[in-house]
């Protein structure tokens, strides 16, 4: 495909997949894991395999060059297996995760669980808004700040999901991904390229909406299965002046220990 079939064909992707493809998964995750494998982590798959596909012109969907209608058939014609690759590529990582989890879990005291209950269900009543102001930064950001907030972001394995999420899926934003992983640009160079970028994501979000502190946060670090305070940790920032993790730094939990530091 060339560039206006592509810009074509994830419009309609949004369209006509996104929906079939989101109860597909939903209905494996269900079947499949007792609803316990995230749904949008098995769609964040999914996208990233349409667009490998699509960059590689590769079977069993773009291998014959089809036209972005004739693509888009295909992908509704098989969302469920799509969802069940999804649920194979996944399961390993889940299931081990899970089992952690559940070993974590049998070793609280009943307050501890109690509380670690109240805290879920605030991230889930949070989280339409955290989705909300992701997609005002699909829609404000530029293609090139687009570019440089996915291809610059700390976790070198999580930049296509974030390219994904952001709508970065041009063959330069996927080279530069490339070029910063790769060690073909200099760290200090990607430092000041991720704290420009996420400055500006900061000044879309407070412009757009009024959202609370912490969310501010969470949508610049981009990892909703994160807490904010544990997405901005460790935050490298090369010794800018004004460097963004400084800027949205989640308050300390109760309780914790901040080695005599001012907030």
């Amino acid at each position: 495909m060339n560039t206006q079939d592509e810009s074509k064909f994830w419009d309609l992707y949004e369209r006509d997949v996104r929906e079939l493809i989101e109860r597909a998964c939903l209905h494996t995750s269900r079947t499949l894991t007792d609803s316990t494998m995230d749904i949008d982590d098995m769609i964040a798959w999914i996208d990233t395999k349409v667009w490998r596909m699509l960059s590689n012109s590769s079977y069993p969907t773009f291998h014959d060059a089809p036209s972005p209608e004739q693509a888009i058939d295909r992908l509704k014609t098989h969302a469920s297996t799509l969802s069940r690759w999804a649920y194979l590529g996944l399961c390993r990582k889940h299931f081990r995760q899970l089992n952690h989890r559940n070993e974590f879990i049998n070793g609280l005291s009943q307050s501890q669980r109690l509380a670690m209950t109240s805290a879920v269900d605030t991230k889930i009543e949070d989280r339409a808004e955290m989705d909300e102001a992701i997609g005002s930064l699909r829609s404000a950001l530029s293609a090139k700040e687009k570019q440089n907030l996915a291809a610059s972001y700390i976790d070198k394995a999580d930049r296509q999901r974030i390219a994904m999420v952001l709508g970065a899926t041009r063959r330069e934003d996927d080279r530069m991904i490339t070029k910063t992983s790769g060690g073909g640009m200099n760290e200090n160079t990607v430092q000041q390229m991720r704290s420009r970028a996420r400055k500006r994501a900061a000044e879309i979000l407070r412009n757009a909406r009024k959202l609370p502190f912490y969310l501010i946060a969470s949508v610049l670090i981009l990892t909703i299965s994160l807490s904010p305070s544990q997405a901005v940790a460790g935050e490298q920032t090369g010794g800018r002046k004004g460097s963004m993790s400084a800027q949205v730094q989640a308050p300390p939990t109760p309780g914790e220990q901040t080695g005599g530091r001012r907030p």
